[in-house]
């Protein structure tokens, strides 16, 4: 009998959830509720159909005060939109990076954690340097970084003098890119920066960093970032 694609999301989940509790058992001890296991189960599937439908809007370009969203660079060039995000309560801050092709086909991705800092800018200089190493990890010759953070940009291209918490990561920032005579940084609104946003945001209640290099498995990537 042919399922429904709603069903064999929530079957995938309910698989994933049971192995997920078998390694917690057999790894660690721990036995799990069957409850628990069935709420994680349903969880997986509402957050993974979130990420999906942002990352179609975000590819389908969806109009906003009749401007789209995100631009696709030329053929044979790379955007990298990158971020920073802040967990207050738990003192940690995310950063994330999403590369992506002329087609708007996502090629690489990256979320990791990072120290809260007093000034967010130092955050988001940090983001654009991930951003740097995941565009060369996914061997990307030509590529545009883009970033919401208008200051770190400005300092970048040095239209403002850099404040002193944050001068060692833009030197390091201008350094790749005079190494990467293909490569440039811009700054977009945040509207056009969803989904490296999202990566963020996640990133603070991961422990390791995770890169994805070439297809985005965006059920999978959504089964590790909640979990």
């Amino acid at each position: 009998m042919k399922r429904r694609k709603k069903d064999r999301e929530q079957i995938i989940a309910v698989c994933w959830a049971i192995w997920y509790s078998r390694n917690c058992f057999v790894i660690e001890g721990k036995k799990e509720d069957p409850l628990g296991s069935a709420t994680r189960a349903v969880a997986i599937v509402e957050s993974y159909r979130r990420i999906k439908s942002v990352k179609n809007n975000v590819l389908a370009g969806h109009q906003q005060n009749g401007r789209q969203d995100w631009k696709a660079p030329p053929p044979g060039w790379f955007k990298v939109n990158v971020d920073a995000a802040t967990n207050l309560s738990k003192q940690r801050g995310g950063l994330g990076a999403v590369v992506r092709d002329s087609s708007g086909e996502i090629v690489a991705a990256a979320a990791q954690r990072t120290t809260l800092k007093g000034n967010v800018a130092d955050m988001e200089a940090e983001a654009v340097l991930l951003g740097i190493q995941v565009a060369r990890e996914a061997n990307c010759v030509h590529f545009v970084i883009e970033s919401d953070s208008k200051e770190v940009v400005e300092l970048v291209l040095k239209r403002k003098n850099s404040l002193a918490e944050i001068s060692w990561n833009i030197e390091e920032i201008q350094d790749c890119l005079k190494g990467q005579s293909t490569a440039t940084i811009q700054f977009v609104p945040r509207r056009c920066n969803v989904i490296a946003h999202n990566l963020a945001e996640v990133a603070p209640d991961r422990e390791d960093p995770i890169f994805w290099i070439g297809n985005f498995p965006v059920s999978t990537v959504d089964v590790f970032l909640q979990f």
